[in-house]
């Protein structure tokens, strides 16, 4: 077991120094500022699309508390949500139906209410379930708190 922990943190070193040689911040920054002017603009099109979104949200029992933007390579934002109330699946569905059209919508929506069933099937003790976060980009994801009670 040893000569394999070993073996690993070679691979692990040998590779991060590989990493580490080629990175350079300069070429991050110029690569971040050198985005064409229609990236830019595809990319504020995209938040202010999901910004949009929140009034929506709220309709089905989730708070947006924050948004958190990312201008890296590649950019993503993450919404930071609260479960406010309950709501039906009839009223979840409703919703959905109403704004079938809005792709982003129904990906946040469906991302919220399957973390909000995770939640609910844990035996959290002495933990008060606290927020969501919904990061959407190219390796977008969900996660979500739990918090002491009191």
């Amino acid at each position: 077991m040893k000569d394999f922990l070993n073996k690993v943190t070679d691979k692990v070193n040998e590779h991060k120094d590989a990493v580490m040689e080629g990175f350079s911040f300069d070429k991050l920054t110029e690569k971040v500022t050198g985005m064409s002017d229609s990236a830019k603009e595809k990319s504020i099109g995209f938040m202010n699309d999901m910004i949009a979104i929140s009034p929506i949200i709220e309709e089905i029992g989730f708070k947006t508390t924050g948004i958190s933007v990312s201008l890296g390579l590649p950019p993503d934002v993450t919404f930071h949500f609260s479960k406010e109330s309950d709501t039906t699946q009839e009223e979840r569905d409703a919703m959905l139906a109403q704004h079938a059209n809005n792709k982003m919508l129904t990906v946040v929506a469906k991302t919220l209410f399957m973390a909000d069933s995770y939640q609910q099937k844990l035996k959290m003790g002495n933990f008060r379930f606290a927020n969501i976060d919904v990061c959407v980009g190219l390796t977008g994801g969900v996660s979500f708190q739990l918090v002491p009670k009191g």
